[in-house]
């Protein structure tokens, strides 16, 4: 015989007589005895030998079981059982009529049927296909004769839960109040109304779309969304175009401009965006148009290069003195040796370009104003308010008191290159030392405060005079000339190249003064937020007068102050560190390194930097047919993508 599969792929009870008999017992509601089925029911199946639908004629064997398996209940061990001989299968279909005793489903339980078969031509054992096949509804249907009274049954509670098994949707009339644990509901004829979400014939997967929720899944939108998707956020690749024909734009996320205006407007950055953000801007009016950006913000370009210094942070200390900040900072030639001080506070010198700081004197908390070194970093110079001068010649290590006068108000100190030549100015006079600060020489007596700067031999000095005028001196302060004989400025600070010929001068609060041609002429910048109203500190040049830093401790009426640094010699200006007091800068006399200082709310930081090439945009502006692309890659950086037509150039606050 060819090996049987034992699997029935399909199987169907029907019931095509099977009403079981009726036997009273005159009482309502108590069993009734079945009787036996006027019909046997119909069972069909298919019959696969080999992978292949059977044909010919085989007999069949049907048991009648409790179990699932055959291995708790042998089918001699079953119910009842019914035997089909030479029954004819076509296309591996059969139909089978077994006619069990009705007291064989008398219990209620479960029944399955164990279905063995053998080919007739070939004779020999049975086959038992697997699994045995479960009994449905209809062999069980047993009908009472007082069935019908239960139509008029008037009880509370007569009938649980317990025994309602299940019962089907076609049975149920009227008004359902409410369906609990719907899991599904198919054929709803009239309109079904929802809450939130109007009315449909057909409701799957419904989500109340009027309150903040999240939806999981994939969902297929195959209509038409209607509006103009200015809702959408964070959805990466849309972008929504708005058309402007009025004035000034402030610019959204994600959003693309095109402007039809007739006069000139200002487009403003997002102040918020995200990483990944996309602005585009496309001129298509007359009138042309000015990016501009909120506090902090730049643009990179990576068409053009500008030169930027990147500040890190390298020192952090909070100060014993409630009031205490960082006054002045000073550098080496080539940035690797720092010193700076604090009033009040202390004294702090690096070797490494502000990667480690060392306070040599930790407990000596004084009034320091200013600080000043040599080219090597190894002679040191530092002033007190209402103490000595100090000077150092190991690099900040060791300090010796100069100056005998403890009465005097230093304010400002400088040191030619190899140290020996000192300048100090105090709130009444200007004094020259030859000797690295053993003996002073009293040279100009404005009797109130000046600030000094000297050349790299110390020859030619530069002396400011709060509300006074500004002097050189070529003969090492023996003589000096009046350069700008305005007494309405309120000098805060000078610097000087290695050879005296560019010199810087600061207000505060005021302006930017810079001369090329030792002093005798200069030009002055309006530099910083508020213009006029920023408060300068200090002023601090690199040895060929190319790079000048200028640093800010605030703006009246304004947050904070910034540093403005000039990398051609005070031609164009760049912007840093908006929004941060900065008390003090040092340029290194080769220009490769800066070194800041700030006085923030008591917890002073002390920055360095390299100075490198960028690209960095600080205006952008466009005319008809122009068009430009920025993505926000973060740090407060956008990035140029893509422009055509526009017209980029530094900017001077």
């Amino acid at each position: 015989m060819k090996k049987l599969v034992s699997a029935l792929i399909f199987a169907a009870l029907a019931s095509a007589s099977a009403v079981v008999g009726q036997q009273q017992t005159g009482v309502v509601g108590r069993a009734l005895a079945p009787e036996a089925p006027t019909a046997p029911f119909t069972y069909q199946g298919k019959l696969v030998v080999n992978a292949s639908p059977a044909n010919g004629s085989f007999d069949f064997k049907i048991y009648l079981c409790k179990e699932p398996d055959a291995t708790n209940e042998p089918a001699d061990r079953c119910l009842d059982s019914r035997s089909f001989e030479n029954v004819t299968v076509a296309g591996g279909i059969f139909t089978l009529h077994p006619d069990f005793a009705a007291d064989s489903f008398y219990d209620g339980g479960s029944r399955y049927l164990d279905i063995q078969v053998r080919s007739t031509t070939d004779g020999g054992e049975y086959t038992q296909l697997s699994p045995r096949q479960p009994v449905e509804f209809t062999p069980f249907a047993i009908r009472s004769t007082l069935a019908d009274s239960s139509n008029w049954l008037s009880c509370t509670n007569c009938v649980t839960d317990g025994q309602i098994v299940s019962i089907s949707g076609a049975k149920v009339s009227g008004k359902v109040a409410s369906a609990a644990n719907a899991d599904s509901a198919v054929n709803i004829s009239g309109v079904v109304g929802i809450n939130h979400g109007g009315t449909g014939s057909m409701t799957q997967n419904f989500v109340d779309l009027t309150t903040n929720q999240s939806v999981a899944g994939n969902k297929t939108f195959t209509g038409t969304i209607s509006g103009n998707g200015a809702g959408l956020i964070s959805v990466p690749g849309t972008l929504k175009w708005n058309v402007s024909s009025g004035g000034n734009v402030q610019m959204q996320s994600n959003n693309g401009y095109v402007l039809t205006n007739t006069s000139a407007v200002t487009i403003t950055l997002p102040a918020t965006p995200a990483v990944g953000d996309v602005i585009r801007v496309m001129a298509k009016g007359t009138g042309g148009f000015t990016v501009a950006m909120n506090q902090g913000q730049s643009i990179l370009d990576w068409a053009t290069t500008h030169q930027e210094t990147s500040w890190t942070r390298q020192y952090n200390v909070a100060s014993s003195a409630s009031s205490a900040y960082w006054v002045g900072i000073a550098s080496s030639d080539d940035g690797t040796k720092l010193a700076a001080v604090e009033s009040p506070g202390i004294l702090a010198i690096s070797s490494n370009s502000g990667s480690q700081w060392t306070a040599p004197m930790p407990d000596d908390i004084r009034n320091y104003t200013c600080i000043a070194s040599s080219s090597d970093g190894t002679k040191l110079i530092a002033g007190v308010a209402g103490g000595y001068l100090y000077t150092s010649a190991d690099s900040g290590a060791t300090w010796t008191a100069r100056y005998a006068d403890a009465n005097r108000n230093w304010y400002s100190v400088a040191s030619s290159a190899d140290g020996m030549k000192l300048v100090a100015a105090d709130n009444r006079s200007v004094f020259t030392s030859t000797d690295s600060g053993v003996s002073w020489t009293a040279r100009m007596s404005p009797n109130t405060i000046s600030h000094v700067a000297s050349s790299a031999d110390g020859t030619k000095l530069i002396a400011a005079v709060l509300n006074g005028h500004v002097y050189t001196s070529t003969t090492s302060g023996v003589l000096w000339t009046d350069r700008i004989s305005s007494t309405f400025n309120q000098w805060q600070s000078v610097a000087s190249s290695s050879d005296g010929s560019k010199l810087v001068a600061v207000e505060s609060p005021g302006k930017v003064w810079v001369s090329s041609n030792f002093g005798v002429a200069w030009t002055s910048f309006t530099l910083g937020p508020s213009g006029i109203n920023t408060s300068w500190n200090t002023a601090s040049v690199s040895s060929d007068g190319t790079r000048i830093a200028v640093s800010a401790g605030g703006v009246v009426s304004g947050p904070g102050g910034l540093v403005v640094i000039s990398y051609d010699g005070g031609t164009t200006w760049t912007p840093t560190g908006i929004g941060t007091v900065w008390s003090a800068v040092a340029v290194a006399g080769n220009g490769t390194r800066m070194s800041a200082a700030t006085a923030d709310n008591n917890l002073n930081k002390l920055y360095s930097g390299p100075v490198q090439t960028i690209t960095v945009v600080d205006t952008i502006t466009g005319i008809k047919d122009s068009a430009a692309e920025l993505v926000y890659i973060g740090n407060n950086q956008f990035a140029m993508v893509s422009s055509n037509g526009m017209t980029i150039s530094p900017h001077i606050y």
